[in-house]
């Protein structure tokens, strides 16, 4: 318990009137009856009057305590405060209202509130003192356990993961817990009534505010949400509630409200839906790009479901390649193990591998593990591994030129058959040509040497390489005295139509230029990134254009707003939905991967008959 100061005041000198026998019975019937303990003590501590409440409040009887010292009911560390209580009397002040603790004759400790008067003779002399004591033992026990529960709430409020605030019934907010102060960084008297609306951003406050006043006006639960200003001046997202505290009459009294931080949640929710749509997006794309392969297949007049199904395995296991990457890209040799699988044997012994580690991004992989498939399935069947000791040499490479990492790979063949350029290209020849060519960002020199065949390939830039990639360069491996040219663009025949693609999926985008030609067009293209497709606007004048919204690691904006300031109409395309694209698309009319290639035609016969206007 705490110890008060003694509280001492002058006592008023009077002579103590002379009393009748009745006023005298009177007198002591009244100390008698008292709740309060009276007791007498002369000014040396000795007891010489004890109430029927001393006894109950000390336990003494008075045969027991009167003519003992009033030491014996104060504890030992409190013995000085019976020192000062006599200085005070012998000076003529009252003591008043002191809180102390004394002890019963158990020796138990016993909360009471004394006050000490000075007693007076017939002079006016000091000769003693009055002491009036009341145990407040049950008070005390009450104040104990109101600070018990408000240290308990206190430990609550200010420990537990929400902001907490009260207010009162009209919603001016009078409390806040320490996480709140913790959190905004601000100070009580800064917070008082309606302070809390500086921490709120400024794009919902009147929102929340408006919320809020009605549900104080209501008395309807209060529930939003909304960012709140932390004390580094970043915002976090909190659910916040407020519930209406009620008498017994059904009256608001207060509102207690609790702010939750929301902020991981809602980012997991946003990640979530950030990948559904990134799932929606490679589930249309793969099917769009199945579509591609089963009719170019078909277009070549090979054995279709033979070479469909090998097709289907190759893409396989690019996908299976990648998906245990987490489609953060694969290392080249293990894209060389997974397309050369069915010709492991020949490994090191007629297949030689050649190169440094490097990890490329899931559409470079993609598109080289199908080349490779083609190049191996050709060397099978007509070049150097279709006879007993013909080699394929595989060597690739980091180079460094114009500041900037470029990858190189070459397929070498020889001891093989003589080799002759065949009649006609199919399907293949598209994927190791074109496929290729569109995902690195350059043509690909394709010899039909008569000692072997002899491909090669090598990147724009190093946009091909994953983003955490270190690259070893190494400028000795590969020659490259023969720089890749310009991609070529047909002259218009008929009078056909230029068309600029920009596709980045390169099968798509072959198939999407195969349909186009056939239709009559002149494709320009297709092209795969933005600045190639800058490159061929620079180069050359196109009537219109289609453009796959979101390539390998940018979008096609640039060449959107490009297009749209020098009058050229076109067409988006996206395995996601078009209120997804951003303003300068919205005017474009918009196909959904996969593709339909009447749809395709229709509508970019429908912009160029009418350039000025606005399809969807």
């Amino acid at each position: 318990m705490k110890r008060d100061r003694l509280s001492s005041a002058p006592s008023p000198v009077a002579t103590a009137p002379a009393l009748s026998a009745a006023e005298s019975s009177w007198l002591s019937a009244i100390i008698a009856s008292s709740s309060d303990a009276i007791i007498s003590k002369t000014l040396d501590g000795i007891i010489a009057s004890w109430n029927p409440a001393a006894e109950r409040v000390f336990g003494y009887m008075p045969s027991e305590i009167v003519g003992k010292s009033i030491r014996l009911l104060i504890p030992e560390d409190r013995q000085s405060e019976e020192d000062e209580i006599l200085a005070s009397i012998q000076a003529g002040r009252t003591v008043s209202n002191f809180e102390t603790v004394r002890l019963h004759k158990d020796g138990t400790p016993i909360p009471i509130v004394v006050t000490v008067s000075p007693v007076h003779d017939t002079s006016g002399k000091i000769v003693g003192a009055s002491k009036i004591v009341r145990d407040i033992s049950s008070e005390y026990e009450n104040r104990e356990r109101l600070k018990e529960s408000e240290a308990r709430f206190e430990a609550l409020a200010d420990n537990m993961s929400q902001l907490a605030w009260m207010t009162n019934p009209d919603g001016y907010i009078f409390w806040y817990n320490k996480r709140w102060y913790d959190y905004t960084g601000t100070d009580e008297a800064a917070m008082q009534g309606w302070g809390w609306q500086t921490v709120h951003h400024p794009e919902h406050e009147a929102r929340v505010v408006e919320h809020y006043k009605h549900s104080m006006k209501t008395g309807d639960i209060w529930e939003d949400i909304f960012p709140l200003r932390g004390k580094n001046g970043k915002f976090r997202w909190f659910l916040s509630r407020a519930h209406p505290i009620r008498d017994a009459d059904g009256n608001i009294q207060m509102w207690f409200g609790t702010n939750t931080d929301i902020t991981d949640q809602k980012q997991r929710e946003e990640r979530i839906q950030l990948l559904l749509g990134e799932v929606n997006h490679r589930s249309k794309n793969m099917l769009t790009l199945v579509q591609a392969i089963a009719r170019q297949t078909m277009a070549s007049g090979e054995n279709f479901m033979d070479r469909f199904a090998e097709r289907m395995r190759s893409l396989a296991s690019s996908q299976d390649l990648l998906v245990s990457s987490g489609w953060r890209g694969a290392r080249v040799e293990d894209i060389m193990n997974s397309q050369l699988a069915h010709l492991e044997d020949f490994i090191d012994t007629r297949i030689f591998l050649e190169g440094p580690h490097v990890r490329l991004t899931s559409a470079a992989a993609q598109s080289l593990g199908m080349a490779l498939h083609e190049l191996a399935t050709n060397a099978g069947k007509y070049g150097a591994l279709s006879n007993d000791t013909g080699q394929v040499h595989i060597r690739w490479n980091v180079r460094q030129e114009e500041s900037t990492n470029r990858f190189e790979i070459s397929w070498t063949e020889s001891g093989g058959p003589p080799v002759t350029a065949p009649d006609r290209r199919g399907f293949g020849s598209t994927v190791i040509e074109k496929m290729t060519r569109i995902a690195f960002g350059y043509p690909v020199k394709l010899e039909f040497a008569p000692e072997g065949l002899q491909w090669y390939l090598i990147s724009v830039d190093d946009r091909v390489f994953e983003a955490d990639f270190v690259a070893e360069v190494d400028d000795s491996s590969l020659d490259l005295s023969r720089p890749p040219s310009t991609p070529n663009v047909a002259q218009p025949a008929n009078g056909g139509r230029r068309v600029l693609v920009v596709e980045d999926e390169a099968i798509i985008a072959i198939d999407m230029a195969a349909a186009l030609e056939d239709a009559g067009y002149c494709v320009v293209g297709p092209v795969g990134s933005v600045y190639e497709a800058m490159k061929l606007l620079d180069e050359h004048t196109c009537d219109c254009a289609v453009l796959d919204i979101n390539l390998t690691g940018e979008t096609s904006s640039p060449v959107a707003n490009r297009l749209i300031a020098h009058g050229i109409p076109f067409v988006t395309v996206s395995g996601n939905t078009p209120e997804s694209s951003g303003e300068e698309f919205s005017q474009a009319p918009f196909l959904s991967k996969p593709i339909v290639t009447s749809k395709l035609l229709s509508k970019l016969s429908l912009i160029l008959s009418e350039p000025d206007r606005k399809v969807s």
